[in-house]
């Protein structure tokens, strides 16, 4: 029951901010559960998977997914999702918690300094059908750094992919959030099977995860809808350092 609670609070969280919900979920199997890197990430990408699903479907169906930069980041994303979880098995706990930990931290200091600033002249998630985005070439490339990410840490890409269109792109916020999911559903599918094959997923713990992940997910999108730009913005912060205080805190 505390497994399928944890998971479906890192579901709502990781789909209203388009994060994937491993952002949270991955302290929790290190500091409560004492999961070991790798399989904390491969376990952590069951949730993703589910979660991306359910909510990238609610995000589709309200139109909030720019579709062609989605595949783009998906097509550099393949590869680099194999290359993650080969790396995981190889990285010391203490590493992998710390090196997650800084990575959380800047992020989060620098959306909540700059983003706000970032987002002043966006066009509306309305017209998103008619906005560019960002270079393909560039998704390509920004896929590689997302699926090694998502495999290495089982974040699912997000905590990459997210700041990067916000600024790197046009687009709004809630359209940032949704073609995130869209991305990481296209990517952590393939590490999730390399993890599984290297016997880093414990599969115990599908079922609730799994439940946890496909009830958040449209839970987040539709909260993500309700939500103004800045607002989504200091969630993402906020959620950050306090998943990077967990992590520092199991080695204090």
């Amino acid at each position: 029951m505390e497994l399928f609670a944890a998971a479906l609070v890192a579901s709502v969280l990781g789909s209203m901010v388009g994060l994937g919900g491993g952002f949270i979920f991955v302290p929790i199997l290190r500091l409560f559960l004492g999961f070991a890197p790798a399989e904390a990430a491969g376990t952590s990408l069951v949730l993703i998977v589910a979660n991306s699903a359910s909510g990238a479907f609610t995000y589709l169906l309200h139109k909030r997914v720019h579709v062609k930069i989605g595949l783009m980041v998906a097509l550099g994303g393949l590869p680099s999702s194999i290359l993650g979880a080969m790396l995981a098995v190889r990285m010391p706990p203490k590493v992998f918690d710390i090196v997650l930990a800084v990575i959380l931290v800047a992020v989060a200091v620098d959306l909540f300094w700059n983003a706000e600033r970032r987002m002043a002249g966006r066009p509306e998630h309305d017209h998103i059908h008619r906005i560019k985005g960002m270079s393909y070439r560039a998704a390509v490339g920004l896929g590689f750094v997302i699926g090694l990410f998502s495999s290495l840490f089982g974040l699912g890409g997000g905590i990459v992919l997210v700041p990067s269109f916000l600024y790197f792109s046009e687009l709004p916020a809630h359209a940032i959030s949704a073609t995130s999911q869209f991305a990481i559903l296209l990517t952590s599918p393939v590490g999730l099977v390399t993890h599984a094959l290297q016997h880093d997923v414990a599969f115990r713990d599908a079922i609730p995860l799994t439940l946890g992940g496909l009830l958040g997910g449209p839970i987040g999108a539709r909260l993500s809808l309700r939500l103004k730009s800045p607002q989504l913005l200091i969630a993402v912060a906020v959620s950050l350092v306090v998943a990077a205080l967990s992590l520092v805190w199991r080695h204090l």
